[in-house]
């Protein structure tokens, strides 16, 4: 008599609510074997989380109030590593999401969708120190340390797991690590066509030697049972948090990842994260190397105060005399100048002059940014939501009064651009942002030209940032102010780490525009104390509680005035911890307000979060959950 088995799978759907399904079956499933199951009338990709036999079951098949169905027989399935199945049931404790919704965002896509399966499922778990390791010096050292580290690695016959933040990053890292390594050195990016993608396959399932593998944070969990070492580079950067639901911050997952397969990791930035150094300082994460105070770079610091009086056309005046001089200088002697400008298009805000009404993205409440297209050689202007991506034409009259008096304010790299290439016409001047390299590839052959050339000057925001690796001569940044202005807790550290970046990749000088008083920031930054900033930081977030002495959950409900009263009611019988403070977006509107409630969880007290993260997660699916987002507000 053929036996028969109960299996629990968990469905790989995008940010599911389902925990689990349960199926008959005839074959014994080992856990975390991936599997067809017909979920609501269509098959769906799932992972098998525990199997038992009928008999075993049978008292609690006889007391359930339905009935399992026959999963259809699948002898030549593959199965998800178990280091994987760990990190993903680790981060269920402080993410909540179900680790099916986990799992499907960390399985590289091609996995998840059958295009290959992973090619060996012994379980191997290494014996190396898995406490993080913090690794803060300047580019050049840091490479330096990856290169030693590296090679320690492959003499154990160990493979290197090194994770950068974009596709942009992938380049530079093969750039300076694969010297002399070339044959062991895998790339895993979105593959061109399928020639490609057969031969990144084929490296990557060759096991005969140690490997260098180099990815982004979306096909970084490859798994490979020979990696003991894990590198997460520029781990700052805000691209290892997922834009979508469960919202995973890939730095926590990597170090889960790093633990459960017993591997060594390292995060390394020029300007680590605060979390990162405060728990460096607490003896919770060790140093990489020598603990550094202060970071020497070649280019000084110079910042010049604006006074000029503001006018009725002329709001006030873009470029000061020593900006101009500067550049200027550096132009006259064949050299490279950039300048940064901190918002996006022509101005990150319109606003109506008569009645004052602001336009908005409808689904972020955050003000449109202005933005110039070209298409057939015509201008085309738009509204644009950096928050929410949504993009509209640009309205000619306001919505609310009717008046043909819009006006834009604050400075966009659009208008940078515009300025500059009016006053010196005949300087070579090149704009990267969104419309000028909608991607990796084009950004990169519009930096190339760029430096191709014997002088110019190059305009953008954070994007042109990992493309300057060459070095320029001189940078700028255009207003301190509008660089500082960005609504997140993080805000002081941002700057920093731009102002200490910029630094990095300038040679001679890096000018700083502002309007108002200089402080410690910019006091520290010239100085490359890093440490003296981090005791400021730390201390101030200790006072306000922020991470990472706190866990923030962030939940928030949208709609019309009434119907987010609703929801409220039912929010608060679900949220009933009396840490939650509930407020209103100040952006809100009686036809679409955004209501948030913040939980800030002392973290020490795990009993608290455990709680807290059981209560959200019965929040219904129109509910957006975020842990330690970037703003929260």
């Amino acid at each position: 008599m053929t036996s028969m088995y109960v299996i629990e799978v968990i469905p790989l759907i995008r940010g599911t609510q389902l925990e689990s399904l349960s199926y008959y079956s005839s074959i014994s499933y080992p856990i975390g074997t991936f599997l067809k199951v017909p979920i609501r009338g269509s098959q769906k990709s799932a992972i098998v989380t525990s199997i038992t036999s009928v008999g075993a079951a049978k008292t609690a098949l006889k007391a359930a109030t339905f009935s399992l169905r026959k999963l259809p027989n699948q002898p030549n399935a593959s199965c998800v590593p178990h280091s994987i199945r760990t990190a993903a049931e680790r981060l269920t404790e402080c993410y909540p999401a179900s680790m099916g919704a986990i799992l499907y965002n960390l399985l590289p896509a091609d996995i998840r969708e059958g295009q290959r399966t992973y090619k060996d499922s012994v379980v191997v778990t290494h014996d190396e120190e898995t406490t993080p390791q913090v690794l803060m010096a300047r580019l050049d050292e840091r490479y330096r340390s990856y290169q030693s580290h590296i090679r320690s690695t492959f003499a154990k016959r160990g493979s290197v797991l090194f994770v950068v933040p974009t596709s942009t990053d992938i380049l530079y890292a093969k750039r300076e690590l694969g010297h002399g390594i070339e044959d062991r050195l895998v790339t895993i990016t979105t593959a061109s066509n399928k020639k490609k993608y057969a031969e990144m396959v084929a490296a990557l399932e060759d096991t005969k030697f140690s490997k260098l593998i180099i990815t982004t944070p979306g096909n970084a969990y490859i798994g490979r049972g020979d990696i003991t070492s894990v590198i997460i580079e520029q781990s700052a950067s805000a691209h290892y948090v997922d834009r979508s639901r469960p919202y995973l911050d890939h730095r926590e997952v990597l170090i889960a990842y790093a633990k459960a397969q017993g591997a060594s990791i390292i995060l390394g930035d020029t300007v680590v994260r605060t979390e990162e150094e405060a728990k460096r300082r607490e003896d919770t994460y060790f140093t990489y190397g020598e603990e550094v105070k202060r970071l020497v770079f070649s280019a000084p610091i110079h910042v010049v105060k604006q006074n000029d009086k503001p006018q009725t056309e002329v709001p006030f005046q873009l470029f000061s005399p020593a900006l101009i001089k500067s550049v200027t200088t550096a132009l006259e002697a064949r050299g490279h100048v950039f300048l940064y400008g901190a918002r996006r298009g022509l101005a990150p805000v319109v606003a109506c002059v008569d009645c004052g009404y602001i336009f908005r993205c409808p689904d972020s409440h955050t003000p449109y940014s202005l933005v110039r297209t070209m298409k057939n050689d015509l201008e085309e202007r738009w509204f644009v939501s950096s928050t929410s991506g949504k993009r509209v034409r640009a309205a000619d009259v306001c919505p609310h009064c009717g008046s043909w008096r819009l006006k834009e304010r604050g400075i966009g790299i659009q208008q940078v651009y515009d300025e500059w290439k009016e006053k010196f016409p005949e300087t070579d001047v090149i704009l990267l942002d969104h419309s000028t390299a909608p991607t990796p590839q084009k950004a990169q052959q519009v930096v190339k030209e760029f430096f191709t050339k014997k002088g110019g000057v190059l305009v953008g925001t954070q994007i042109a940032l990992p493309h300057l690796h060459p070095g320029v001569d001189m940078s700028a940044i255009i207003s301190l102010d509008a660089a500082r202005s960005t609504p997140t807790w993080r805000a002081d550290e941002s700057l920093f780490r731009l102002i200490i970046k910029l630094r990095e990749c300038t040679k001679r000088e890096v000018l700083i525009q502002t309007r108002s008083d200089t402080d410690l920031l910019v006091e520290y930054s010239s100085k490359g104390a890093v440490e003296r900033f981090f005791d400021d930081e730390i201390s101030l977030r200790k006072q306000l509680k922020y991470p990472p002495f706190s866990t923030f959950i962030l939940v928030t409900w949208s709609g019309s005035e009434a119907a987010v009263r609703e929801s409220e009611k039912v929010i608060k019988t679900i949220l009933t911890n009396p840490l939650a403070e509930f407020y209103t977006n100040p952006h809100s509107t009686a036809a679409h307000t955004h209501r948030h409630a913040l939980l800030r969880i002392p973290s020490d007290d795990k009993v608290t979060l455990a709680e807290v993260i059981n209560q959200v997660r019965k929040l219904p699916p129109y509910v957006k959950l975020e842990i330690n987002p970037e703003r929260i507000v």
